[in-house]
């Protein structure tokens, strides 16, 4: 729309909006627990009963990884489907912020939340997530 195409058309055009972000895996030759505060965890987006579940995990380097503490690389995504509600949004001239919290209230998961649930999972650092999400 911003560069001058019809809400209208936009909105009965698109059908899914997706952002993706690469993030470096954490080695698993190397892999350890990490002891981060539990307040530190809720900074960075985890409920406080996530926060006081969760091991985080990071590499502490080793031959494999050329002491990096990752191997590979894994995606966060951030898909949002254009259903009925969105597409009103739309057509009605919202801001992006506006679709964002629509869609999130309608199960969007967000590229900070995908990124939150990889390193939950042992899969990325706390450190990656954030150097390729905002908050």
């Amino acid at each position: 729309m911003n560069m001058g195409i019809e809400p209208f058309l936009v909105a009965t055009s698109v059908h899914l909006i997706c952002a993706q972000r690469l993030i470096r895996r954490i080695c698993k030759e190397c892999t350890e627990p990490v002891d981060v505060p539990v307040q530190t965890l809720i900074e960075e987006g985890y409920s406080p009963e996530e926060a006081k579940t969760i091991q985080i995990q990071k590499g502490k380097g080793c031959g494999v990884c050329n002491n990096t503490g990752y191997k590979g690389r894994c995606g966060l995504y951030e898909v949002m489907e254009v259903d009925d509600e969105i597409r009103e949004l739309v057509l009605v001239g919202a801001s992006a912020v506006e679709l964002k919290k629509k869609a999130i209230e309608r199960g969007m998961i967000t590229l900070r939340r995908s990124g939150l649930i990889k390193v939950a999972a042992g899969i990325t650092t706390l450190e990656e997530v954030a150097r390729e999400t905002i908050h």
